[in-house]
């Protein structure tokens, strides 16, 4: 089920697949943004974890560089820290994930740019949690999702966005899973009805245009 899959090739296909230039022109207004750094955890991100994603070594990176440059941009970052908080949880995945587990730390290549650390305990960070407030105290009127897992936290906090008003931009780039199909299966669905998915630059040269 677990590939390296996060190729240049791969994000390529993607944003030829499913960007929509007609939905991304109409985003393009609501500039107060923010972004949502989901669950970039050493769970993911770490070979000694069971839970460790294959192409982690080229997605890092490439976050960090954006992270990086948005920052220098003045928008806000929002990172989420998921532990399991419910036995339904536990039972769905077979196993727990604590809260004081040290792999449940965020990945060391992200904590320069964790100021605001919002703690969850299910897939939609917007559950039971003070992310909608957050936002609406920036004034926020679009929320670009990055992090882990595509198909799993990504994708579900993506819809609670959209179901709470938000504008959503779900980079092509920005997020990473298990395999392709995961992936794939995100951003067909996404693409229809919830989120525009352009590259990571491109995010960064809508941000950083007047």
């Amino acid at each position: 089920m677990k590939e390296d899959y996060f190729t240049g090739e791969f994000i390529a296909e993607m944003r030829e697949r499913y960007f929509r230039e007609r939905k991304w022109e109409r985003v393009k207004p609501f500039r107060k943004a923010a972004v949502l750094a989901i669950d970039l955890q050493k769970y993911f991100l770490s070979p000694e974890s069971r839970a460790f994603l294959p192409s982690a070594g080229r997605f890092v990176p490439r976050l960090r560089e954006f992270y990086s440059s948005v920052l220098e941009l003045q928008v806000p970052i929002i990172f989420t820290r998921h532990y399991h908080g419910s036995d339904h949880m536990a039972r769905w995945w077979g196993g727990d994930m604590p809260r004081d587990d040290p792999l449940n730390e965020l990945l060391d290549d992200f904590r320069p740019f964790a100021n605001v650390v919002v703690e969850k305990n299910t897939y939609d960070a917007f559950y039971d949690t003070e992310l909608e407030g957050l936002l609406q105290k920036l004034g926020v009127e679009t929320v670009i999702v990055t992090g882990v897992m595509t198909h799993l936290c990504c994708e579900t906090t993506a819809r609670g966005a959209f179901v709470r008003g938000f504008n959503v931009v779900f980079p092509v780039d920005g997020t990473l899973t298990q395999n392709r199909f995961f992936h794939e299966g995100t951003l067909r669905n996404l693409s229809h009805g919830f989120a525009v998915t352009p590259f990571l630059q491109e995010v960064l040269e809508w941000l950083s245009s007047e």
